[in-house]
């Protein structure tokens, strides 16, 4: 009895699962329901402000180094902690190296700091 039970729960179950798949199958994609309504960007739409972001991601990048040199003239410890931070990358580079890692990531990251904590 109990296993009569359990084999109408599972195919109740696979009942429902089964009409939920076919009415989602069956309903319209996000593509047709953008067609003819206003407010919502087209495909051409997007192409045309691909160089549009573009620029804008550009600016951004201008904007974050200007960002980043002005914290840098403000904190007089940088150098220091670019030059600690340059000399844990080396070492941490070192142990992946022994372990047969890649450290090539580590020494870039490594070179980058060291050319911060020299740079103005």
């Amino acid at each position: 009895m109990v296993q009569c039970i359990h084999l109408s729960r599972t195919i109740l179950a696979l009942l429902v699962v089964a009409v939920i798949v076919a009415t989602g199958a069956a309903a319209p994609g996000p593509a047709h329901a953008t067609e003819g309504i206003p407010g919502l960007a087209s495909a051409k739409e997007k192409a045309n402000e691909t160089p549009q972001q573009n620029d804008n991601e550009k600016n951004r990048k201008k904007i974050r180094e200007e960002n980043d040199r002005e914290l840098k003239a403000r904190e007089p410890l940088y150098p220091q902690q670019a030059r600690s931070l340059a000399k844990h990358y080396k070492e941490t580079a070192a142990i992946v190296a022994r372990q047969g890692g890649d450290p090539q990531p580590l020494l870039g990251a490594a070179a980058y700091f060291e050319s911060q904590c020299k740079a103005p």
